[in-house]
């Protein structure tokens, strides 16, 4: 019986992570640590990984070496096989091209320190979201976990063109897939309804947080907390071609949420139905080119992961973020001005 379980994701971050290994076994073997390591050799195959290793009961943690879609993938292995428990826990080893939810809960990146970081052992139990359709197929079918965010639309067309973009790495990807998506997007007619409340109209784009940042370096939800069970979300109402340039830069700061083609706030169940099919990624990864209905809830207390519970998640604003009820819907319809 090893300590741990490591998933490898060697195409993360363009293959850096198969690059990064040898180095990080070298740290591992040094600390001493017990541990097997398998490779994922497809899309899907971290789910099954983490999925098995969980239910043998063989290890202590599981790890997902990679990035933030390795991570997707080894928390819906471990969900799947809690059923309607909490998880066995999950380390993140950061080696891939975001690591938005490592990076938010402030796990070290450089090897030393995330190896010394899961020894520690430290643990944050967190909520997970699920995303479900009918739409939905294949490993899919019966829905999908997300541990960071969930993007319907447009955030979710930039998911999928940047994984038709070989020669960049990092958040350059996520800039160049916005440019193409820009002209492959059409924004519906949007109807959404989440916790007593409802609006219709044509929106760009519903994004759902856990975490706080996405897409290597876009806060959309800058004031979501992982474990307050609710999830936060933005919705972008339509907007030109030249709105949407002008909004872009406005997110990699927080301050899109002074805008008013922004509306926040925060739920535990939303149902989403557009007049034409969008499509759909959760943690980054496109799992969906087109449905018409989406489903989305929070679990909350779902999922145990290796990352010290008594350090601030990462903040944007610095420690200067603006109160959340200033720009939460609910917040200001509790205490109208």
């Amino acid at each position: 019986m090893a300590d741990y379980f490591l998933v490898l994701n060697p195409y993360a971050d363009r293959w850096g992570a198969d690059k990064t290994w040898p180095r990080l076994e070298a740290v591992l073997r040094a600390r001493r640590v017990d541990y097997e390591v398998v490779r994922t050799e497809e899309p899907g195959h971290g789910i099954a990984l983490a999925y098995e290793a969980a239910r043998s009961g063989r290890y202590g943690a599981i790890v997902a070496v990679g990035g933030d879609g390795t991570v997707n993938e080894v928390a819906n292995g471990l969900c799947r096989a809690a059923t309607n428990g909490t998880t066995l826990p999950m380390g993140i080893f950061p080696v891939g091209s975001g690591n938005d939810l490592a990076e938010v809960l402030r796990i070290p990146h450089d090897l030393e320190g995330m190896v010394d970081h899961l020894l520690q052992d430290r643990r944050r139990l967190l909520d997970a979201g699920l995303v479900q359709s009918p739409g939905l197929a294949g490993v899919n079918r019966e829905g999908r976990y997300f541990m960071n965010n969930c993007g319907i639309g447009f955030e979710a067309q930039v998911s999928l063109e940047s994984r038709k973009i070989s020669r960049l790495r990092g958040f350059l990807i996520y800039l160049v897939a916005v440019f193409r998506a820009l002209y492959r997007y059409v924004q519906p007619r949007v109807r959404v309804r989440w916790d007593g409340k409802a609006r219709e109209e044509r929106m760009l784009l519903i994004t759902v947080g856990n975490g706080r940042r996405t897409g290597g370096g876009f806060w959309l939800t800058p004031f979501a907390e992982v474990d307050d069970g609710q999830l936060d979300v933005g919705f972008a109402k339509a907007l030109s071609r030249p709105g949407i340039l002008r909004l872009l830069p406005k997110a990699i700061k927080g301050e899109h949420i002074y805008d008013p083609a922004i509306l926040l706030d925060r739920f535990r169940h939303m149902v989403v139905q557009t007049d034409v099919p969008v499509p759909i990624h959760t943690d980054g990864e496109p799992i969906t080119a087109g449905v018409r209905e989406i489903e989305v809830q929070v679990l909350p207390g779902k999922v145990w992961v290796v990352a010290d519970p008594d350090v601030p998640l990462l903040d944007v604003f610095q420690g200067h973020a603006p109160p959340s009820e200033q720009f939460l819907l609910s917040s200001r319809e509790a205490h109208p001005s």
